[in-house]
């Protein structure tokens, strides 16, 4: 048996077994370089060079913030706002779970924060208003897709980290197609509640309107000054995007231990807990991402990969659209974001390059797909936690997901034939 041979038999062997992928990774890696004659302590030096980048910094920082979010009352707080801005709406709670997970992820950077944490309020005030639970619970895991578009955001600090572009233009990009993912959602929410009558809140006025949204508005203007923080700092050149993610922090906990006096040192110590678990799940994957990548580069499987999506595509931009879409949407059903991104995406830049994309377009529109293989089985993170957490089949919210993930993915097609969508922003501030 070839090395090559042993390598993606013992990684697809160890997967089916239900060992942690970053285990499948590195195990696969290190019987290839065994059975190659490579010394281990290169496959080590690999490990250890790929974290060894400033701009990783940023991954825990940013966790940590959504973490301080979560344990003070900030997300009661934009939830609140959130059910006086539009839960008069039809479609209510629905409307509300979607711009709470927007506004959010200009704190979290995470899916997964999103979902297991304000995700998590909005699915039970979706279920208190009369919502079905399948429904609920649908909306709650589309809707936490937007948390790493909008910044901050964790694969895009991995994606400008192995594509060797700007994190601050990955962030900026975000921004439009984010609020349109938004924007999209609640329009499908509001369609949905014509149609089966879903519940909203009673309307009592124009003048209890404004009052209510005004007091809800000023509790939460603090919280929400914090992507206005973070993004005005990498704006005006005080800060990189590492260090905005610091001041995140910094102000995440001036709000919780200060202001709002709702933290106190032992929630702090479970927020450090959990971020030590969090980013280092994360940070075992982009080491376990560099071995195997190397194992696929020694084989020279970029090049085959080119070969082989150029005999296809050529040079036509719908073509390559299509077949990277393609080929990140089957990656996303089989393993983690993350990992797809660090893995693959420095295979395909020869091709996006030869079709005339630009990096930071590309970026957002495969972080995107990359995002909603993070909702669909069998490997679908977000959709775990949140059956998980809410003790519901998965089997029946994932088939209730097939209209959200038409949606999103009409979202890629409209971002991949506009580009100006994704880089009008960055190239305005940036330049």
């Amino acid at each position: 048996m070839t090395p090559i041979t042993l390598f993606l038999v013992s990684f697809v062997l160890l997967f089916l077994l239900g060992m942690p992928i970053a285990g499948a990774m590195i195990t696969s890696s290190f019987v290839y370089a065994l059975q190659s004659g490579i010394k281990l302590s290169i496959m080590g030096t690999r490990m250890f060079t790929s974290l060894n980048n400033f701009a990783l910094i940023a991954i825990p920082l940013f966790i940590l913030t959504a973490e301080v979010m979560n344990k003070t009352s900030v997300s009661d707080r934009i939830f609140d706002f959130c059910r006086d801005l539009v839960g008069y709406i039809p479609g209510g709670m629905g409307h509300v779970n979607i711009v709470t997970s927007i506004i959010f992820a200009g704190m979290s950077g995470s899916a997964v924060a999103d979902a297991g944490g304000i995700g998590n309020l909005a699915y039970q005030a979706m279920v208190d208003e009369g919502f079905d639970k399948v429904f609920s619970a649908c909306t709650t895991i589309a809707s936490s897709t937007v948390g790493p578009i909008i910044p901050p955001s964790i694969p895009a600090v991995v994606y400008a980290m192995v594509a060797n572009v700007s994190v601050g233009k990955l962030l900026f990009g975000g921004i439009v197609p984010g609020f349109l993912m938004g924007a999209l959602m609640i329009l499908y929410v509001y369609v949905w509640s014509l149609r089966h009558n879903g519940p909203r809140l009673k309307w009592m006025g124009w003048k209890y309107y404004f009052v209510h949204l005004l007091h809800s508005f000023l509790s939460c203007l603090l919280p929400l000054l914090t992507p206005v923080i973070l993004l005005g700092g990498i704006y005006l050149g005080v800060v990189t995007t590492t260090e905005a993610a610091a001041v995140a922090v910094l102000y995440a906990l001036i709000l919780g231990f200060i202001i709002y006096h709702s933290m106190k040192p032992r929630d702090f110590l479970v927020c450090l807990r959990n971020v030590f678990v969090s980013s280092g799940s994360v940070m075992l994957i982009i080491a376990a991402s560099k071995c195997f990548s190397w194992v696929l580069t020694a084989e020279n499987l970029q090049d085959k990969i080119f070969a082989l999506f150029s005999s296809f595509a050529g040079d036509s931009r719908f073509l390559t659209a299509l077949c990277i879409t393609l080929f990140f949407l089957v990656l996303g059903c089989l393993s983690d974001p993350n990992v797809n991104i660090m893995v693959f995406v420095p295979m395909v830049l020869p091709l996006l390059s030869n079709a005339g994309f630009d990096p930071i377009h590309a970026g957002v529109c495969i972080i995107i797909i990359a995002m909603i293989g993070n909702i669909t089985p069998p490997v679908g993170v977000v959709l775990m936690t949140t059956c998980s957490l809410q003790h519901l089949s998965i089997e029946k919210v994932s088939r209730a997901l097939i209209p959200w993930i038409i949606l999103l993915l009409s979202i890629v097609v409209i971002l991949w034939a506009v580009p100006g969508l994704v880089t009008f922003l960055p190239n305005l501030i940036l330049g």
